[in-house]
């Protein structure tokens, strides 16, 4: 993906308009009051500053609009609007294609191992992605099976097909996803997940916000599974914030390519909390020198000489974090579609998909997060087919010195077992039963949360007994953490 532009709409004015429209902006007013997208007051507030309403948005309490800048400052003063933002423009702008004559096929689904995760028969097959782009090319032999409708934000229209032919954008970030495994060509990360093309950039690789907000909207009510956003701005939207934080809320992992040379910044909407930022690796695991990098990337993903699809039946080889961002998305539809469950019972899995991949990945760089590769390299392979993290809180009940046992079962891994958060005495692991072979007796000390880890391989399935020692009411938190397939 080449870096990322946010630059102010600029517009040709044709004569029957006159020089009364000389100065208008086109802008997002967002409001405080909340009425039904049928109702009409937000769009009369902007009908009587003379404006024209462009959209009025279904998930953010919004309207896109053209305004002059006398009547912007009027409109501001109304207690009613939260803010008025400008409609700019998020212009993608790629880094040169390399040759695609140098390279058989993509490396990267096989580095990040979604071929052992194919081969275990998990595809990604009824999981909705929506790729958020210049549309795709769905004649195009690797998408047509997987290619399932969309929507053209940029014409109003139902015909998303893609017309960014220099560089095929949205083509060749569809078939890193899901390109079908059908002996020709390359093949995505998910090869039989379910493609939607959302057309929010135009054939020149710029897109309005409104449209991208609106693309987010659809998404939302179209039930879609994960979002991919290879696109981004170094202006910040509140509008563009609270549809993305919707978005999460409703289930939706989203993920979007931190950006292009731009060292230290993360562009948006990667940078929000409630979207998966991805910083764009080469084939040794090194940061790409093209790379944006800083605190909000959460993962890497190769990004270096990606060979995909391309307009009209082709391929070719793009670099960019735009080529990274779409690994991350078809692992999260591969974690998904492993039956990945609602742990915490928020009625989503997509925190589960973001903390499965982020416990799984590759740690690169410093230890632990760091602001270049996040958690580290994406590995597919180990989150869908290692076992999960394990967790459970322990407790001395009320009126009782120590607590009947909690168990932790686990199955065909070396675990590391982390204790975090205690406020016990001690705590006494055994296996099978209270009064099972001893694993470990750990004391903590008085005045102090304890925080120690130990290792334990399981050869089968095995069961751990906590038995916890202290006062009436202090706990632990244990996590038992897969460290090997």
């Amino acid at each position: 993906m080449r870096y990322l532009l946010a630059v102010t709409a600029l517009f040709i004015l044709l004569p029957p308009l006159g020089d009364a429209f000389a100065a208008d902006r086109k802008v997002i007013v967002g409001f405080r009051s909340t009425v039904e997208k049928r109702d009409v007051r937000h769009k009369e507030k902007v009908y009587r500053h003379g404006g024209r309403v462009k959209r009025t948005h279904s998930a953010v309490n919004a309207i896109s609009a053209t305004l002059s800048e006398e009547e912007i400052e009027r409109l501001k003063k109304d207690p009613d609007v939260a803010y008025v933002e400008t409609d700019f423009v998020l212009s993608s702008i790629e880094p040169a294609a390399a040759s695609p004559e140098e390279y058989a096929a993509a490396w990267g689904a096989q580095h990040i191992g979604a071929d052992q995760v194919a081969a275990a028969g998990i595809t990604g097959a009824g999981v909705r992605v929506a790729v958020l782009d210049t549309g795709i090319d769905y004649t195009h032999p690797d998408l047509k099976d997987n290619y399932k409708g969309g929507y053209n934000f940029v014409a109003d229209n139902n015909d998303p097909m893609d017309d960014a032919y220099s560089l095929s954008h949205g083509t060749h970030v569809a078939g890193i996803i899901a390109a079908r495994n059908n002996g020709t060509g390359v093949v995505g990360v998910a090869p039989a997940a379910e493609l939607y093309a959302v057309k929010v950039l135009n054939g020149g690789l710029g897109g309005e916000l409104s449209d991208i907000i609106a693309g987010i909207e659809w998404a939302i009510e179209n039930r879609m599974q994960v979002v991919n956003m290879s696109f981004g701005s170094m202006e910040f939207s509140q509008a563009l914030k609270d549809v993305c934080d919707l978005a999460y809320r409703s289930g939706i992992v989203l993920v979007a390519s931190a950006g292009n040379f731009s060292p230290g910044v993360v562009l948006y909407p990667a940078a929000f909390d409630s979207v998966v930022a991805v910083s764009a690796t080469y084939q040794d695991d090194t940061l790409g020198t093209f790379s944006s990098y800083g605190p909000q990337v959460e993962l890497a993903a190769p990004g270096h000489n990606i060979y995909s699809t391309a307009i009209g039946g082709g391929y070719r080889t793009n670099f960019g974090t735009s080529q990274a961002a779409p690994h991350v998305t078809g692992a999260a539809a591969l974690l998904i579609s492993a039956g990945t469950t609602d742990t915490n019972g928020n009625r989503s899995v997509a925190d589960e998909v973001r903390q499965r991949l982020a416990a799984a990945a590759r740690d690169l760089g410093e230890m632990g997060r760091d602001i270049y590769y996040g958690y580290g390299l994406v590995d597919v392979a180990k989150a869908v087919l290692s076992p999960p993290n394990i967790e459970t809180v322990v407790t001395t009940p009320r009126g009782k010195r120590c607590a009947s046992a909690a168990a932790l079962d686990l199955a065909n891994s070396t675990y590391r077992l982390d204790i975090t958060g205690a406020t016990l005495q001690a705590l006494e692991v055994r296996v099978g039963s209270a009064d099972g072979p001893l694993v470990s007796f750990i004391r903590f000390r008085r005045g102090t949360e304890g925080a120690v880890s130990f290792s334990y391989t399981a050869s089968g399935t095995v069961r751990l007994v906590l038995i916890p020692h202290g006062k009436p009411g202090t706990s632990a938190r244990v996590t038992a953490v897969p460290e090997q397939l």
